[in-house]
């Protein structure tokens, strides 16, 4: 009889935590960029459907500022008790503990990567009226010009800031850099003709370059997308720039791993979804999508931390 009751202690011991998770409760994310842009509208969409599968609710708060520190940080500090989530992208998560004093955060110690969905290369863009039709023209521009032409994009030191910086790095140009907290404000200086060009994502600038309002003059991917066979990569101009933004989310510390799996794994079937295909498409970053469950995202952001520290050094 005490050995029954000793292996039924050990088989509760052994169970998940919470085998209902989730439950009737529903789930904050913490969006940690303004509402309208790539991240933002990203998350929206993957958490309606995988909502659906979970019958669930996730309840999006956006906690701008301080170009993703404030959610980041909000984010940190949350009870791990798996009904709190947030978004995190790259180069930001793993940018500001190498680059800023006042970060209570660490990636490695302070969060539990869940799934990478999207990984949008960077890419320069003008307006399409424009008169600078190439990257080659814009640097010949730049270089001649004694005032420096000025760059719109999101946070020092976020995937928009890396890009112009490795450009400068490899070019010898310099470009007067103006950050914003969201992408649609960017978007806006652009279109308002209040800067010359704009660091961005192609996902972030898609809909504009279909409705033929920007033109991305190169993109910094491996080769050149068939979304957009005109547009040269940086490697082929013979500049070896890759880079751009990954997007994903992200549980607080100690968030037990039953939880960790289940939503890594709902994420995952969710963007080969055909219905929740359809709707990335029409919202402008299906070719972006880029699955990473939880033990590759957080292989990733750590080399990526080990790179961007060199890079912080060197600048």
């Amino acid at each position: 009889m005490l050995i029954t009751y000793i292996l039924i202690a050990l088989i509760g011991f052994f169970q998940p935590a919470d085998d209902t998770y989730p439950t009737d409760n529903s789930i904050k994310v913490i969006v940690h960029v303004p509402p309208g842009g790539g991240t933002d509208n990203m998350a929206r969409l993957v958490l309606q459907y995988a909502g659906k599968v979970l019958k669930t609710d996730f309840v999006i708060e956006n906690h701008k500022g301080a170009g993703g520190q404030v959610g980041y940080s909000v984010l940190a500090r949350s009870h791990p008790d798996g009904y709190t989530i947030g978004t995190i992208t790259t180069m930001s998560i793993v940018t500001h503990e190498l680059t800023r004093k006042n970060v209570s955060y660490k990636i490695e110690e302070d969060f539990i990567p869940i799934a990478r969905v999207v990984m949008d290369p960077s890419a320069l863009f003008v307006l399409a009226s424009d008169s600078i039709s190439s990257f080659k023209e814009l640097l010949e521009i730049a270089k001649d010009r004694e005032k420096k032409i000025n760059c719109a994009g999101t946070a020092y030191w976020g995937s928009d800031y890396v890009h112009l910086k490795r450009l400068e790095n490899l070019s010898d140009v310099e470009f007067n850099y103006i950050p914003f907290d969201g992408v649609s404000e960017v978007r806006n200086m652009l279109l308002g003709g209040h800067v010359r060009i704009a660091s961005g994502g192609l996902a972030n600038f898609r809909s504009l370059i279909d409705a033929g309002k920007v033109k991305p003059l190169v993109v910094a991917s491996e080769k050149r997308l068939h979304l957009f066979p005109d547009v040269p990569t940086y490697s082929e101009l013979g500049y070896p720039l890759v880079t751009g933004s990954s997007r994903g989310f992200a549980f607080p510390k100690d968030t037990p791993k039953e939880y960790v799996d289940l939503l890594s794994n709902t994420i995952l079937e969710v963007l080969k979804d055909p219905a929740f295909l359809v709707q990335a498409k029409k919202m402008g970053f299906k070719e972006f999508i880029a699955p990473l469950n939880s033990a590759e995202f957080k292989k990733l952001l750590l080399e990526l931390r080990d790179v961007m520290s060199e890079l912080v050094r060197e600048n």
